[in-house]
């Protein structure tokens, strides 16, 4: 059982949305590579640019569910969420680079 599941369906439901979004702008950094078209690399770039928007969006979403759930988590859980939510900053700004 993953261990997000134990603890909320909301932060499950969140956490699988921002897995999508990083598969997404992995694939899409992958085309960009591959692009020589100015005019569809731009067009890529700004679709990319929205993901992480997204992606940017929903991990502050899921911070705002982990601090309304800490008073009823115990220490382990509230840190386990914690690193989670950092791995996931972590990974949009390698995306960035």
């Amino acid at each position: 059982m993953d261990p997000l599941s134990a603890v909320s369906e909301e932060l499950t439901e969140i956490d699988g949305q921002i897995a999508d979004i990083f598969r997404a702008l992995s694939n899409g950094f992958q085309k960009l590579e591959k692009i020589k078209d100015s005019n569809r690399q731009s067009w890529q770039l700004e679709e990319l640019t929205d993901k992480m928007r997204d992606c940017k969006r929903l991990i502050k979403e899921f911070d705002r569910e982990v601090k309304n759930m800490e008073r009823i988590n115990d220490p382990n859980t509230s840190r386990m969420l914690n690193e989670k939510k950092q791995s996931m900053i972590e990974l949009l700004c390698r995306s960035k680079s």
